[in-house]
């Protein structure tokens, strides 16, 4: 029996997705740093540098991080665009929606000195003309803001929704049936906004989920990137009877009767001697 594995033998991979880089995010990265998971932090990079706040409804300030702060916070963690300015898109030209994805991006990748290459869509809209723009400015996957509600990974990466969002009131049955399900390439994503943390009193809440995520040692934290690149790689390795092939520069892991394998990049594993 063959079952694809994710990197290091793992059987499932995590992760957090959370927009607007707010201060509140100082708090929450220190908690993921603390137990070895991997966020991917999707940023407004106008918004940044001007600091944009808001107060809630119940007396929360919403503030965004300036530039200077978010250098050394998000280290070890993925930074994705989330629009120049957050807008909603409902009513843009085309022209508008590239200014607003082509922008930021430039803007992210001066800052952080690296290629930006994920997207996640703000508000409650995403269409097929942001999907055409996404595509233009050389995104590899968007994040669009409907659950998945499923472990089941997807295929079309520019419509990718994450697993829940954080204020779900199944959030502790899908973290519980993460961690016991059995299923392929299993993955667990969790979205929201580090302030709903502070305005709905859940910082105890979301540190127990991590603690619980981190003590599974089958568990691989990673970000959105480097899980879409890994899926992408899995696609595109043959599968027969009598071997893999693994097409792709990156290592590839299966369990195999019950033995774990690594295949290294571009190698071939015969299947012969099963």
């Amino acid at each position: 029996m063959i079952k694809k594995l994710y990197p290091n033998g793992k059987s499932k991979a995590f992760n957090v997705t959370y927009d607007d880089g707010v201060l509140q995010d100082i708090r929450f990265v220190e908690l993921l740093n603390k137990y070895n998971l991997k966020g991917t932090f999707n940023l407004n990079s106008q918004l940044m540098e001007s600091e944009f706040e808001w107060v809630h409804e119940n007396g929360c300030v919403v503030k965004r991080l300036a530039k200077d702060k978010v250098l050394k916070l998000y280290e070890g963690h993925e930074i994705a665009s989330h629009t120049l300015t957050h807008p909603y898109m409902d009513n843009l030209s085309e022209e508008e929606i590239m200014h607003e994805l082509k922008t930021d991006k430039v803007n992210l990748e001066k800052l952080f000195g690296k290629e930006i290459k994920g997207f996640a869509a703000p508000f409650e809209y995403y269409s097929t003309l942001i999907d055409k723009c996404v595509k233009r400015c050389g995104f590899e996957y968007a994040r669009i803001p409907e659950e998945s509600r499923s472990f089941t990974p997807q295929s079309y990466y520019h419509k990718w929704r994450a697993t829940v969002f954080h204020l779900d009131p199944d959030l502790d049955k899908f973290t519980n049936n993460f961690i016991n399900t059995n299923e392929e390439l299993a993955l667990f994503q969790i979205t929201g906004h580090s302030y709903d943390l502070d305005i709905e009193n859940m910082w105890d809440k979301i540190e127990n989920i991590f603690k619980e995520i981190s003590a599974d040692n089958d568990i691989l934290p990673m970000t959105t990137i480097n899980i879409i690149h890994y899926l992408k790689a899995m696609d595109n390795a043959e599968i027969t009877d009598e071997y893999i092939k693994n097409n792709s520069n990156i290592s590839l892991w299966y369990s195999i009767d019950g033995a774990t394998l690594e295949i290294k990049p571009n190698d071939r594993v015969e299947l012969l001697n099963r």
